[in-house]
């Protein structure tokens, strides 16, 4: 195993830590765009995805999630543009019921969401918050 420090970084390479004692962390938040109606969210690059709702989105992927037996969470936060939006969460998404939420279309309005899977990829959906 190859250990990367730096000033305010350890990279273990996809290695396990185990029993860390944190005083405090953050997690990396990105801003993927829609673009012709696809939204990709890549857990290899963030944890946390804000993204403007200013599309309808036809195809919503989620890229590299951790190995089955693994857990791993995501937060998602759309910032409403105005106009009513859609989003074709696919069958890798499962809402409670088997019913999506109505997004919030209030400009700047924000909606969050999070996710959960422990198979590489068939994830459970959570409604955090609308509307603020």
């Amino acid at each position: 195993m190859t250990v990367r420090i730096s000033k305010s970084r350890v990279d273990l390479g996809d290695s396990r830590l185990d029993n860390p004692v944190l005083r405090g962390y953050g997690e990396i938040k990105a801003s993927p765009s829609i673009s012709g109606g696809t939204l990709t969210l890549n857990l290899s690059t963030a944890s946390v995805f804000e993204v403007a709702l200013n599309a309808n989105i036809t195809t919503f992927t989620v890229s590299n999630p951790v190995p089955t037996g693994n857990a791993q969470s995501f937060t998602l936060i759309f910032v409403a543009d105005g106009t009513a939006r859609t989003v074709t969460w696919g069958n890798a998404i499962s809402w409670p019921g088997a019913t999506a939420p109505t997004l919030t279309s209030t400009s700047g309005q924000r909606d969050f969401f999070t996710f959960y899977t422990s198979t590489a990829g068939g994830f459970f959906a959570f409604i955090a918050g609308q509307n603020y």
